[in-house]
């Protein structure tokens, strides 16, 4: 998230007068201005901490900007006390970047951990955290289950709830949007194209990107659509905000016998139709905004099994 590189850490002439100048001028690009404007002095205050001693830590300036400006969206207090501690940063590797690859997230945890070492000398001696794990898709939902939840938003008990829920389902099994996507997607932002095809533009967050909805749900996502609508599908104008959805479901009539609505299990059960479906891999990448196809091997065993007649002709090439 929010990651700015805009120059060569390498270049000769760095020394410690160079890196202070660097890092009290420092505005990152992917950081909202006014968020910024906000938590700009903890930032800098934090990479000095460790420019007076690595004249090239102002690298460090992207990493630490991203991860001031989750706290500050969830309301921590920006002090470099508060801020900077092994739970906070923790909490943030595994909140606040859900789709970033494992090697992304070490290496932001690597960072700021050091970062928080200079800040708090109390941190010193703590020993270094355990590798992050892996973590695997949500299991799909199974069809009775999906057509159960469709029915559920029906009998949502007023129209601005039978929408939300109607958007995330319309959102989360026709185009596998995740939590973080249905914080940009407006009414206006779903299209209807000549030949028919609904499609749903995600016009912020880390993956924006244009998404072709599955031919069931075109329906349900058309009826959200308005030409002129800038309020989020599922509630609120807010673009970006931090838990929008869980909010959202948590105000939800629901249904006991049904199991927890994830919006995680809506993605992978998107994600499955189209394995099923033989979509090319490529082409479920780009509309999953994923980066590779290691997520993918998390739904490998939920596929039908394949008769041996048909395997055999499948990889000799005459299926």
């Amino acid at each position: 998230m929010f990651i700015d590189q805009t120059w060569n850490i390498n270049r000769p002439g760095d020394g410690p007068e160079t890196a202070a100048a660097f890092v009290s001028t420092y505005e990152p690009r992917h950081v909202n201005a006014e968020v910024w404007t906000q938590i700009a002095d903890v930032v800098r205050e934090a990479v000095l901490c460790i420019t007076a001693r690595e004249p090239t830590a102002k690298k460090y300036c992207s990493h630490a900007a991203a991860f001031v400006a989750w706290a500050f969206v969830e309301g921590s207090e920006l002090t470099l006390d508060s801020v900077f501690t092994d739970d906070m940063i923790d909490r943030y590797i595994q909140l606040g970047m859900p789709q970033a690859l494992d090697s992304t997230r070490a290496t932001r945890r690597s960072i700021l951990r050091r970062l928080a070492r200079h800040c708090s000398p109390a941190l010193a001696n703590v020993p270094d955290p355990s590798p992050i794990p892996y973590r695997r898709l949500r299991a799909p939902y199974a069809g009775t289950q999906v057509a159960a939840y469709i029915r559920l938003a029906s009998a949502q008990p007023t129209p601005g709830r039978r929408r939300s829920l109607l958007a995330v389902l319309a959102l989360g099994l026709g185009c596998g949007l995740d939590c973080e996507d249905l914080a940009w997607v407006r009414g206006c932002d779903v299209e209807l194209a000549l030949d028919g095809a609904v499609s749903v533009r995600v016009c912020g967050g880390r993956r924006p990107r244009s998404v072709v909805c599955l031919g069931r749900y075109e329906a349900q996502l058309l009826s959200l659509a308005e030409p002129d609508g800038e309020d989020l599908l599922i509630g609120g104008r807010t673009l970006g905000r931090h838990n929008v959805t869980s909010v959202t479901l948590g105000r939800l009539l629901q249904d006991r016998s049904l199991p927890p609505l994830v919006v995680g299990r809506l993605r992978s059960t998107w994600l499955l139709s189209h394995l099923q479906a033989n979509t090319p891999l490529s082409l479920i990448m780009a509309a999953a905004g994923l980066q590779t196809v290691r997520p993918l091997e998390d739904l490998l065993h939920h596929l039908p099994e394949i008769p041996a007649s048909d395997a055999v002709a499948a990889l000799r090439g005459s299926a």
